[in-house]
């Protein structure tokens, strides 16, 4: 039975007096939220100087204005600090690394969640008219689970895809700091340029690469660098790289040297993890030849024969 048609032909003015009520709160929390964040974020500018950086109008307001539309977002954010920790790492990992990102992931999530969540019952009434209404509310709920789960999924998808475009290029990396820490080059020059020489074929490590860069010309420490650098590319190919360094330094030995033998451990890694992959493949083409290939083939081949078996049996 029709009955989701039906419910709305006969509660149709509630329904849109719901909508309306329900848009007008939503409506009316966004700016009281936005205004007092445009006010938090102008007397924080205002008691850290920022008009002393003598920064352009433009750039000035830019800032101000994300800084404002992120602490308006604020309120989709876990309110846990470990939470919100662990989602901005999570958003980095992938690749997102703008300060809008994780609130900017919160709202696809909400808004993919209730997009599903209200076109599913309208496409399955006009599907499935004859299913009773309590089925409809059941598959809403599960695709509005559906929506809510799909962005992280897709970021997860890209996170994999960025640590694994990581995992390559951190030897070809390595061999490029050696050959320029063994023709003196300081370190924080060979970070800058080896990011731009692996622009092309790894951008998302020459990006970090770059980060590392500034950070390092900023006045951080090169241990601190070198640990965020490992955070943001999230591989443990890093973190015993950043070990390697601090390490070198602190003792004094042959930094040349020591990331020669890192370079030479790393391509052996590397290679190991392709030989694993394609020792793998026979086992994953199991399947698909067991299902596809296999029985078109015995069909191919049995079908003459059993074609001759009727002929001769006359059947």
């Amino acid at each position: 039975m029709d009955k989701l048609p039906a419910l709305f032909e006969q509660n149709g003015n509630l329904f849109f007096l719901l909508f309306v009520f329900l848009s007008s709160i939503l409506f009316v929390f966004a700016i009281l939220n936005m205004t007092s964040s445009w006010a938090a974020v102008r007397k924080r500018a205002a008691s850290s100087n920022v008009g002393e950086l003598s920064l352009p109008a433009g750039l000035n307001a830019g800032l101000l204005k994300e800084n404002a539309t992120g602490a308006a977002l604020g309120f989709i954010l876990p309110k846990d600090e470990k939470e919100k920790s662990a989602l901005r790492q999570f958003m980095n990992l992938a690749g997102y690394y703008g300060v809008l990102s994780p609130a900017i992931f919160q709202l696809s999530r909400i808004v993919t969640a209730l997009t599903f969540g209200l076109a599913t019952p309208f496409a399955y009434v006009r599907l499935y008219p004859e299913h009773p209404f309590y089925v409809v509310i059941a598959a809403s709920l599960v695709m509005v689970y559906f929506g809510y789960m799909l962005p992280r999924t897709f970021v997860s998808f890209r996170r994999d895809s960025v640590m694994g475009e990581h995992r390559i290029g951190f030897p070809d990396f390595l061999d490029l700091l050696v050959i320029c820490v063994e023709a003196g080059i300081a370190m924080d020059a060979a970070i800058d340029r080896i990011g731009s020489e692996l622009s092309q074929a790894y951008p998302s490590l020459s990006k970090n690469l770059k980060f590392m860069s500034m950070e390092m010309r900023a006045g951080r420490q090169t241990r601190d660098a070198l640990e965020n650098l490992a955070v943001r590319l999230g591989i443990e190919e890093a973190r015993s790289f950043s070990t390697l360094i601090i390490q070198s330094q602190e003792l004094g030995s042959s930094l040349a040297q020591s990331l020669r033998v890192y370079a030479d451990e790393m391509r052996d890694k590397r290679m190991s993890r392709a030989e694993e992959k394609a020792q793998a493949l026979p086992v994953k083409l199991v399947i698909p030849l067991g299902l596809f290939i296999f029985p078109v083939i015995l069909g191919v081949t049995l079908f003459p024969v059993v074609l001759k078996l009727y002929k001769a049996l006359g059947i």
